[in-house]
């Protein structure tokens, strides 16, 4: 886009802002065109400005939802049928639908029109990251599916209301053109949408004056110029808090002048960060993770020939009355979170592999004492845990050292560059659970060798001492 058009939007969307009821922004910030850092846009301080001020505002009736959209009023029985997700989704198609007649389209003008989140990649792109799980949980196909069946035959029933857009579906692709707009609103949500704290109301009350609990998923919305503050991990100096008739952008420490101002999305891996936000920055590295998936650990244990398939799932079904099974576990990088016991696992898993590999004899023991599986691993655990991580990295098809050298070549960059990093800090990470079990069982084997020797001498020594009082 060429920087006046750029610029041009940019001028118009704060314009509209302040002139929006009960909006506040602070004199000390601005928006910023950071695209030379591949940034898009951004906000810096123009002064200093303390912990706790407040940087702007956005009264509840400016975010973009289904309670504030006129599509609410036409087809309300409809929207409040699909999930939060969704009914967002048709929303935001509504609102584009209407061009310049919407009144958020100075907000919607200056949204991306381009991703690099992973719903966009290439079969070959995606081929670079390998072995990682995040390919897994990209979901085109069931969103595909959704979006088709759900969406798709509201816009057609009401296509009045859906302007151009129900014109161009009676092209001769119209599916392809309503799922290049379904998930162009996803992607827009997914990377700068809110999750929206419940209002709570009357009928949410039982009999007992107490709120109900409700497990539902909270309401999504699009909260303009709340989504502009680009994210970092280890900088973050800003938060979005909830009030009762407004969301308050607020400095959560001392902010300089020059300095951006940054939110955070919380302990994300890298590889989700870039499946939801299409881009990876280093701050999120101590939290890349390398998912082991259950089956195919039951599958290795099965291979053994040492367990029945009876066996094998009754350890599965103790672990989970203990609350420690799980679909998948995950790798983490050592931290020293002194909640972290094992090396780079939730000590749940851990628990799981002892149930996993103990004999017949202890695990009836071990049934009903959960605090016999609660110490360190054993030889037998940590052999299925080396196995384990082995297969793992079988499912990549490079070296960390390949990797390495790969990313010394400055032409390689964009999406090939960030598929490395992800693939490579997973490899990281297997490499160092490797590391850290053939160590740990160096040492326990150790420990029964000099154990046994012990006990030895001590027999020994207590044979000498009969033979002399004889």
């Amino acid at each position: 886009m060429p920087d006046a058009e750029y610029q041009r939007r940019t001028a118009a969307f704060i314009q509209w802002f302040k002139q929006q009821p009960s909006t506040a922004i602070n004199p000390k910030i601005e928006i910023a065109d950071l695209r030379t850092r591949g940034a898009g846009r951004g906000i810096i301080a123009l002064e200093d400005i303390d912990e706790s001020e407040e940087l702007f505002s956005v009264p509840h009736s400016t975010v973009l939802n289904t309670c504030n959209s006129e599509l609410h009023h036409y087809i309300p029985e409809e929207l409040a049928s699909l999930d939060p997700w969704l009914s967002l989704v048709l929303v935001m198609i509504y609102e584009f639908s209407q061009g310049q007649a919407s009144r958020w389209w100075p907000y919607l003008e200056i949204l991306p029109t381009k991703f690099d989140t992973l719903m966009y990649w290439t079969r070959s792109e995606l081929a670079e990251l390998q072995g990682s799980a995040v390919v897994t949980k990209i979901g085109r196909e069931e969103a595909d599916k959704v979006f088709v069946e759900t969406l798709l035959p509201l816009v057609i029933k009401h296509g009045g209301l859906f302007g151009e857009f129900a014109v161009q579906l009676r092209t001769a692709d119209p599916q392809g053109f309503f799922l290049g707009l379904a998930h162009r609103m996803a992607t827009l949500i997914m990377a700068y949408g809110f999750d929206l704290e419940k209002v709570n109301r009357p009928e949410d009350v039982d009999e007992d004056g107490f709120l109900s609990d409700d497990e539902d998923e909270p309401p999504k919305g699009m909260v303009p110029l709340a989504d502009l503050l680009n994210a970092e991990a280890e900088r973050n100096n800003a938060r979005l808090f909830y009030g009762e008739q407004r969301l308050i952008m607020s400095a959560v420490k001392q902010i300089s002048k020059g300095d951006e101002i940054l939110n955070e999305f919380g302990p994300l891996p890298r590889s989700d960060l870039l499946r939801r936000y299409g881009y990876i920055t280093d701050s999120y590295k101590k939290w890349d993770v390398v998912e082991l998936d259950s089956n195919k650990i039951l599958g290795i244990i099965s291979s053994k020939g040492e367990l029945g398939a009876l066996e094998i799932g009754d350890r599965v079904e103790l672990a989970q009355q203990w609350e420690v099974w799980e679909e998948s576990f995950d790798l983490t990088r050592q931290t020293g979170d002194e909640n972290q016991s094992h090396h780079g696992f939730d000590p749940a898993f851990a628990i799981t592999l002892k149930v996993l590999t103990i004999n017949e004899a202890g695990f009836k023991e071990m049934e009903g004492k959960r605090n016999a599986a609660e110490s360190s691993m054993d030889l037998a655990a940590l052999s299925l845990l080396h196995e384990v991580v082995r297969k793992r990295q079988q499912e990549y098809s490079s070296t960390i050292a390949e990797d390495v050298k790969l990313l010394q070549d400055k032409m390689i960059q964009g999406r090939q560059r960030m598929a490395i990093e992800i693939r490579l800090g997973e490899k990281e990470i297997l490499a160092a659970t490797l590391q850290y079990t053939e160590q740990r069982a160096e040492c326990l084997s150790f420990e029964s060798t000099t154990s046994s020797h012990a006990k030895e001498e001590l027999n020994s020594n207590r044979h000498i001492s009969k033979r002399r009082k004889i």
